[in-house]
């Protein structure tokens, strides 16, 4: 069965998606959604998409559409999947799901509402490494886990417009790729943060968002963890890492697919042995649009689900509100995740 999908803008994920989406198996690529008919036409006939749409009403119409992918500026989320939600059509959105949990909460009840799934663009969860990491610390083989670590610094880089629109972006570098580093913790760890202490970086009137993230984590399981992202720094790493009272495991290159690096290796570290574990490249983005097409067709929950979402924007939230009071934030009643 053909699963017909559709997609909200032309920009750069969506390029990434277009071809992710013309390369899942069972999969169709229908139509695109812009405002700017120009750049739709030229993307459409880039990636060989039947048709194009100014309209998402117009568009919701069309009955061979049967998800929605979408990737709008982040302060459009909710409204654009409440609407596709009413429309009885599955959706899949980019992260961050949506600036603030209420935002998150209004989308994870009108799918729920409407009876069809959603789905969140978290696509590393997809990486055999990082669902290898879950595996070896859910079967006890680190021990006691302690400490978890996660860091992105990319370099200053262009941003589209709506960034400079805080009612739009709702953030910079947390939201461009801190999120993905946040929810890695948590999927791999198999447990929520509960406390974070947060430094945000300067948000200058010519450029206002956050450049800048440092923060140290408490675990609901008692570990700690610290994460570090950053958009101002050219010869910058990105590294994960996860310690256990009896082993470590340390993940090089597993996030790097975006800038074109390959499948990254795992290695597993104690104090008589070090296991080294090597990964073909995989198109993450295939990955994780099968992934969702599955879900459709045996009725179940998504890798990344709408839960996740809203755990994510909880957690980025209290984030943003303690570099603001300069105090440790506690994360009440931790949502309950995959």
């Amino acid at each position: 069965m053909t699963i017909g999908w559709a997609m909200i803008g032309t920009g750069r994920v969506h390029r990434q998606m277009a071809k992710a989406i013309k390369a899942a198996k069972d999969t169709e690529l229908i139509a695109v959604l812009s405002r700017d008919r120009a750049r739709a036409d030229t993307f459409v006939e880039k990636y060989g998409i039947a048709k194009t749409y100014d309209s998402l009403d117009e568009m919701l119409q069309d009955p061979k559409i049967e998800v929605v992918y979408i990737a709008s500026p982040n302060g459009l989320h909710a409204r654009q999947t409440i609407r596709v939600a009413e429309s009885k059509k599955h959706v899949f959105c980019e992260k961050p799901m949506a600036p603030t949990p209420k935002e998150c909460r209004s989308m994870i009840e009108s799918c729920k509402a409407h009876g069809v799934k959603l789905g969140i663009g978290l696509q590393f969860r997809q990486h055999p490494a990082h669902i290898k990491m879950r595996e070896m610390v859910a079967s006890g083989e680190l021990g006691r886990l302690v400490f978890a670590s996660a860091q992105v610094e990319i370099l200053a880089t262009w941003v589209p417009g709506w960034y400079y629109d805080p009612e739009l972006s709702g953030g910079g570098v947390m939201y461009m790729v801190g999120v993905h580093r946040l929810d890695l913790l948590r999927f791999i760890l198999g447990c929520e943060v509960e406390e974070v202490s947060a430094f945000i970086g300067e948000q200058p009137p010519d450029r206002p968002f956050e450049d800048t993230v440092a923060a140290v984590l408490r675990f609901t399981n008692q570990a700690y963890g610290t994460i570090h992202f950053s958009m101002n720094i050219p010869q910058g790493t990105s590294h994960l890492e996860v310690h256990g009272s009896q082993a470590s495991l340390f993940a090089i290159d597993t996030t790097s697919q975006w800038w074109g690096g390959g499948g990254g290796e795992l290695l597993m570290k104690s104090d008589k042995i070090t296991t080294r574990f090597e990964f073909q490249k995989t198109d993450l983005y295939k990955d994780e649009i099968e992934d969702f097409n599955r879900c459709i067709r045996e009725n179940r929950e998504p890798m990344a689900t709408g839960m996740d979402g809203l755990r994510n924007a909880e957690i980025s939230v209290a984030m943003f509100e303690s570099g603001r009071q300069g105090k440790k934030i506690s994360i009440e009643s931790p949502a309950k995740s995959s």
